[in-house]
């Protein structure tokens, strides 16, 4: 391991490109504009509104396109693609890979932001379709003049990768570091968890380049990014934690290999975001997708 200070060996530009949306994130950014529209419908016009939920061929359902509505014990009110659905408690539900899905579209209602992304595998919704593919559904909690407190929900079936994903899981980590410090190394690395979708996962590395933490490629953890082979990898990762530890936040664009390809590097492009810890320890969280530069 290198010794000395990220900042004193930052040797060349490596910050990568700034949040902006690719095309990826312009269906996901409608997606989420969808559940938008679905929770003021609800939170101006209560329980009202939820036949035109159910209308099929509607503003609210169309296709594999639909909302759904959980109530904030954890019973489904609005199912539409079968109403036989309805009542259901998604509080235990699975996918097929064992992932909890349920509780973690139901933590959505405790979310201090009250609002966030779940990805798990289903099938879609068709007359003998039993293949499952990845879907990824974007909630927000809201309350109906009633009283009652809802989560309104949208998914999308094989969703592109996008960097709102990215975002969301990073954020998300963040605010469990900053309560739990290390200890909230063990939800990271739960493949079942929240923090694994296909590909993406969240790494944690300290301030001098050590990483802490990698799911993905556990024998790696205790490396440090300074001391990596290629001069110009070494020189990116150094301008990258500087800029990290400097704004609080930074983009950056690498190759890495994904954990269930070949070992050969791909490029990836990584949202790093510092984070102060329990304690005063400062940590730095990223995750990324593969196939941007």
């Amino acid at each position: 391991m290198l010794a000395g200070s990220i900042e004193a060996q930052a040797q060349a530009p490596g910050q990568g490109p700034p949040a902006a949306a690719g095309n990826a994130d312009a269906p996901i950014q409608a997606l989420v504009e969808r559940v938008k529209a679905a929770a003021a419908a609800v939170r101006s016009r209560g329980e009202a509104v939820f036949p035109a939920f159910r209308e099929r061929g509607g503003p609210w359902y169309q296709g594999d396109d639909y909302v759904v509505v959980l109530g904030s014990e954890g019973r489904s009110v609005v199912y539409p693609p079968d109403p036989r659905g309805e009542g259901l408690n998604y509080a235990n539900f699975q996918d097929l890979g064992g992932k909890p899905f349920g509780r973690q579209l139901l933590a959505i209602a405790s979310a201090p932001s009250g609002k966030g992304w779940v990805h798990y595998q289903w099938r879609r919704p068709k007359p003998g379709e039993r293949r499952p593919v990845w879907k990824a559904t974007y909630g927000e909690r809201v309350t109906a003049p009633s009283g009652r407190t809802y989560v309104v929900l949208f998914g999308l079936y094989e969703p592109p990768m996008a960097r709102a994903f990215v975002l969301d899981a990073v954020e998300g980590a963040a605010a469990l570091l900053q309560r739990q410090g290390r200890a909230g190394f063990e939800a990271l690395r739960d493949r079942r968890g929240p923090f694994f979708y296909q590909d993406t996962y969240v790494f944690v590395l300290d301030r001098q380049g050590n990483l802490l933490l990698n799911p993905g490629f556990p024998a790696l953890e205790g490396r440090n990014l300074l001391s990596w082979p290629d001069p110009a990898e070494r020189a990116r990762a150094a301008a990258s934690l500087k800029a990290v530890l400097e704004e609080g936040s930074t983009w950056t664009t690498y190759r890495w290999p994904r954990p269930s390809a070949s070992p050969l590097p791909e490029a990836k492009i990584t949202y790093l975001r510092k984070v102060l810890a329990p304690g005063g320890e400062v940590l730095i969280v990223g995750s990324g997708l593969y196939g941007e530069e």
